[in-house]
């Protein structure tokens, strides 16, 4: 009996140390197909097209990508989705990226693509009021992928010229951008070309559009959005507005070499208009009340109000720029008439004309 205890014994342990060293089952190496991009963006200048995406960071099999894909780029005529690639280039795969930590765990960093292509002529020429759509195609080492990236539509309208010749010249009004030019051709059905007014300060990254215009060969922008005592530029760019296929799309052309321009206020304000001296004394100190219409300007500092007696030198009232038209003069005397003017002045000390007088007169007695 002791015997056979043991043997049992034995065969137990050895049936657990046999179980304990069991291998789980095997896993299949990853095929490293990457995952379709989803961010694919593209602008068009000119006949440039710019195309920007992520590289995917994760496999089909949700495995880390360990060797960055080879792209083609794809590109068909039309609106339709691709079901295959059209391949226009090809990228060689980008250089890997250090990996960061991110939540404790190893990953790789994301890496931003980026590739121009350019139109052939012939498809605006063709057919004006088209598109085209692109899309990108990731490949593993092997050739193999898990598809197309999102797709988006580009037109392939023709672009104009730029004018030649741009001046700039500063007045009271504002900055008026003058230009002469090629004389524009007509659009095809479906398009629309303009002028783009563009401005920005000299020295900035990025010009801003300030105003829209039908293109020709002679004419003038004025611009009122600008602010006094600034160095900028301007310049105009082409653009065709495409509206086909139920798609509405813009496409920058050619911009015409930049003008500079500073815009040193040297403009008074307007003359103030509507000056009225109205007397009034009832149950308190007497006094006579000024009031005129408001100057528009958008760098009003304020006003100044003048008062003299007939034949005499004007005295001005106020200590501090009046922020608001109107003006109450408590120093007055019986039986006196005070001639009364008022002048603006802008941000920059510049003075309007003085306004016309108002008169009034205070009683001997009230």
């Amino acid at each position: 009996m002791r015997l056979r205890l043991c043997l049992i014994g034995s065969f137990l342990t050895l049936t657990l140390l046999s179980g304990c060293g069991t291998p789980g089952a095997p896993q299949l190496p990853s095929l490293q197909i990457a995952l379709p991009v989803e961010d694919l963006t593209a602008a068009r200048a000119g006949n440039q097209v710019e195309l920007d995406w992520t590289i995917a960071r994760k496999n089909t099999d949700r495995t880390l990508v360990k060797h960055n894909p080879s792209v083609r780029i794809c590109r068909h005529a039309g609106t339709a989705l691709m079901s295959a690639c059209t391949v226009v280039a090809e990228v060689p795969p980008a250089r890997p990226q250090p990996p960061s930590k991110q939540k404790g765990q190893q990953q790789p960093e994301a890496v931003r693509m980026h590739y121009a292509d350019t139109l052939p002529p012939q498809l605006g020429q063709t057919d004006p009021a088209g598109f085209v759509t692109y899309a990108v195609e990731e490949m593993n080492a092997h050739g193999r992928s898990a598809g197309l990236s999102n797709q988006v539509a580009i037109p392939v309208a023709p672009t104009i010229g730029a004018p030649g010749r741009l001046s700039a010249a500063v007045s009271a009004e504002g900055v008026r951008i003058s230009w002469i030019g090629p004389v524009p051709s007509s659009p095809p059905q479906g398009l629309t070309y303009l002028y783009q007014v563009e401005r920005r300060l000299v020295g900035a990254p990025a010009y801003i559009g300030v105003g829209d215009v039908e293109p020709s060969a002679r004419g003038s922008y004025l611009d009122k959005t600008f602010e006094w005592e600034k160095q900028y530029e301007y310049r105009i760019t082409t653009l065709t507005l495409v509206h086909s296929q139920g798609l509405n799309a813009t496409v920058g052309g050619e911009s015409s070499k930049p003008v500079e321009v500073f815009t040193r206020d040297v403009y008074p304000p307007a003359q103030p208009v509507g000056l009225q001296a109205v007397f009034s004394s009832v149950g308190q100190k007497p006094f006579i009340d000024l009031t005129w219409a408001p100057n528009m300007e958008s760098d009003l500092a304020g006003y100044n109000v003048f008062r003299h007696v007939e034949g005499g030198t004007p005295k001005k009232l106020n200590s501090q720029l009046v922020q608001v038209s109107s003006f109450r003069d408590e120093n007055v005397e019986p039986g006196k008439k005070y001639f009364y003017f008022v002048i603006a002045v802008d941000l920059r000390g510049n003075e309007s004309p003085h306004s016309s007088e108002a008169s009034e007169a205070v009683p001997n007695k009230w």
